[in-house]
């Protein structure tokens, strides 16, 4: 038995196999996904390796990484030796399983020339909040030419692991009409700024977006991007300041309710989270005449309330989409869902 992970062709199971030395042995592996009847504690075999072996999991791709015991008692969660295939994150490399059926997107082949960047900062008065990034203008465009803005949440980010540049412009090579300028944000203390704050809004609002519309010239309606926290506050902002935005692209989105869960109840900012997204199911008239498109994985925790958040958007009058991928909660995923989500609302925003 060779290690590494494997795939049973008939039934889907997936066997982790390692081996271990004199002083640590492996003890489960960790994935993040939703329930699934998964147990994934390492066994020790009669060939003195360990395995591991979990049920065919919701979606097509699995990053993870295996929890070691330490000699000292402690645990240590590293990625797969047995694994060579990496997948960068925004907290390090994990193992990388992409099962068969996984097909990725049809533009990854294409590059994109470098972006022309101008850097902008807002701070709030409040430590650890605070709106700072970069203003980037698509290569080959001239810098006097009015473009529509598209303000994106853990900027950097998505620039890197979900090569949201390279994306914007296989889709301006598709249609030269969405070509865009791009507000590539970053907050300082993300959980504090981007967990229902009010001057975080405030500030992105009143001071951030003019700013950038000053520094380039703008058209169309302003466009919104993020993923989990960063899509809970772009959804604040909307709420909070209707028509700033024309639409919203929300990946992931941490809209939490204590029916789907209270297991994040541990989050610092869970009450604030829970007081806003209650205001929207609540009161939807802030958000009318704004697109909305929400996307989610089908094998993560977030998948439940964002269903029943579109539900309820849909039921008040207000335009929501739900795209659900086979996949987790992680920048591939969202990656992956970006066509044709966001080309198809800012298609349908900006040409209008």
């Amino acid at each position: 038995m060779e290690a590494g992970p494997s795939v049973d062709p008939r039934t889907g199971e997936i066997t982790f196999t390692v081996s271990s030395g004199e002083s640590e042995r492996p003890l489960r592996v960790w994935f993040h996904l939703r329930d699934f009847g998964a147990d994934p504690a390492f066994r020790p075999t009669a060939t003195g390796r360990w395995t591991a072996t979990i049920p065919a999991p919701p979606a097509d791709r699995l990053e993870y990484l295996f929890a070691w015991a330490n000699a000292d008692g402690t645990e240590t969660l590293l990625p797969d030796p047995g694994n060579p295939l990496l997948v960068p994150g925004p907290f390090g490399d994990k193992s990388l399983l992409e099962l068969p059926t996984y097909r990725p997107p049809r533009w990854l082949t294409l590059s994109s020339q470098p972006w022309v960047a101008q850097p902008l900062a807002v701070t709030t008065g409040v430590e650890g909040v605070e709106v700072a990034g970069e203003l980037l203008t698509p290569p080959g465009s001239k810098a006097d030419k009015p473009l529509p803005l598209l303000v994106v949440h853990d900027g950097p980010e998505y620039s890197r692991l979900a090569r949201l540049g390279d994306y914007l412009t296989w889709l301006d090579s598709q249609s030269p009409e969405l070509s865009c300028r791009v507000l590539l944000l970053q907050p300082g203390n993300r959980d504090l700024s981007y967990a229902a704050s009010a001057p975080y809004t405030e500030a992105l609002v009143e001071r951030a977006i003019p700013l950038a519309q000053t520094m380039a010239p703008t058209r169309g309606a302003v466009v919104g991007l993020g993923a989990s926290l960063g899509a809970l506050a772009l959804m604040h902002a909307a709420a909070m300041y209707p028509g700033t935005f024309g639409a919203l692209v929300c990946q992931s989105g941490s809209f939490f309710r204590p029916r789907f869960d209270a297991h994040e109840r541990r989050f610092r900012y869970y009450d604030r989270v829970v007081e806003a997204v209650d205001a929207v199911y609540a009161e939807p008239s802030a958000l009318a005449g704004l697109e909305i498109a929400l996307t989610s994985g089908l094998g993560e925790e977030n998948l439940e309330n964002n269903r029943a958040l579109a539900d309820r958007l849909a039921e008040l009058g207000v335009q929501a989409t739900l795209a659900v991928g086979r996949d987790g909660h992680n920048y591939t995923a969202w990656r992956d869902l970006l066509d044709p989500t966001l080309g198809s609302l800012l298609a349908h925003v900006w040409r209008a």
